[in-house]
């Protein structure tokens, strides 16, 4: 973010060491930790077999706040922005974008017939609500502090749709020079409002929101990344499969993620050495 005494620049350092089988191929990772599976491959087969920790905490992206978790997010959602397997910073949900000369304000306008992944249509308006929603104290996001570089933040974030539900306005209260990478992050995820707010659980009987992430608690919720969620046995594995309404699923390579669910370093490696698992990312010390 650039002040007038100079700029405030963002500085993320993560170690990660994984295992991966001679057969698996691209499986790509950025450098924040977050490893993307859908463009895999594993010697012709149809699922990938992964361990990357025990249960998750919260599937919620805006909610999130652990690197397996945000992979897991990664595999089910899909932002304004993403990363290729160069590392490279791309275009996901955003067709085009214009940036202001005073880089003040960004105008997305978004991939044509975008879905959410039960056939339903997907608009900048998801974007508004997402990110208002991640933003507001109620939420309790962990990480809402990303979305105080907007104008407004955090009770009027200046964020808006086009009538037509394809562009999405957005002002900044600052110039910020990484603000597409921050487009890129879980929190800047969409998620579907009346899934969220029609879960059980979502709010109290004073009508007080309860648990913000009560809609992402089982296997079946609706996102609009890569993958769906099929099955979750909770505390011991969860299977994704493709999802056919993703903009590209045709990118798509690999059908079904398996995740074992554990943090018992010894029983993922040996479960790795049995032939059991594709891709670890645990290993005892």
């Amino acid at each position: 973010m650039l002040m007038s005494t100079g700029a405030i620049i963002p500085i993320y350092y993560y170690n990660d060491v994984y295992m991966q089988k001679p057969y698996v191929e691209n499986v790509y990772a950025t450098a924040y930790g977050y490893k993307y599976f859908q463009k895999s491959t594993a010697d012709g087969a149809d699922s990938l077999r992964i361990n990357l920790s025990s249960e998750p905490a919260r599937l919620d992206p805006a909610l999130n706040s652990s690197v397996d978790g945000a992979c897991l997010a990664i595999a089910a959602f899909s932002g304004l922005y993403t990363y290729d397997e160069n590392g490279e910073l791309v275009p996901d949900l955003a067709a085009e974008t214009e940036i202001s000369d005073d880089m003040l304000t960004y105008t997305f306008t978004l991939e044509d017939d975008l879905k959410w992944s039960d056939g339903s249509p997907f608009t900048a308006e998801d974007f508004v609500y997402s990110w208002k929603r991640a933003a507001a104290a109620e939420t309790a996001a962990d990480y809402a502090y990303m979305l105080e570089g907007i104008k407004g933040y955090p009770d009027d974030l200046a964020v808006s749709a086009s009538e037509d539900g394809k562009v999405l306005t957005v002002e900044l209260s600052a110039p910020c020079a990484y603000f597409l990478d921050l487009c890129a992050f879980p929190t800047f995820f969409p998620v579907k409002q009346d899934v969220v707010e029609g879960a059980e659980g979502f709010k109290d009987a004073d009508g007080n929101v309860k648990d913000a992430g009560a809609w992402a608690t089982e296997a079946g919720f609706v996102g609009n990344g890569p993958y769906t969620l099929e099955s979750w046995n909770h505390k011991e594995s969860m299977t994704y499969v493709k999802n056919p309404n993703y903009h590209r699923a045709d990118e798509v390579t690999m059908n079904q993620l398996d995740f074992m669910l554990s943090s018992d370093a010894t029983a993922i490696y040996a479960a790795y050495q049995a032939g059991d698992l594709d891709f670890i990312d645990t290993i005892p010390s």
